[in-house]
């Protein structure tokens, strides 16, 4: 395990030991959650980002299939 230093501002250091003390939990334990919890959403955003770029091209794709119909459809 590594040990590091965070500073907050008194503020928001009081709103943090008010939450904690209100769920009853570490302050450590909050911030060690925090970041997990951070890290897990970051880990996803690329993927995101990828079906995102999968979505366009389907849709382009499907866009262009339309038009295609159309044109072969005798109206």
């Amino acid at each position: 395990m590594h040990t590091t230093t965070v500073r907050f501002s008194g503020e928001t250091w009081t709103q943090l030991k008010e939450v904690c003390e209100r769920d009853g939990i570490a302050t450590a334990q909050y911030i060690r959650e925090a970041t997990i919890a951070r890290l897990a959403q970051s880990a996803r955003l690329p993927q995101v980002e990828r079906q995102d770029r999968e979505l366009d091209e389907l849709r382009g794709r499907v866009e262009r299939i339309e038009r295609a119909l159309q044109r072969r459809i005798p109206r």
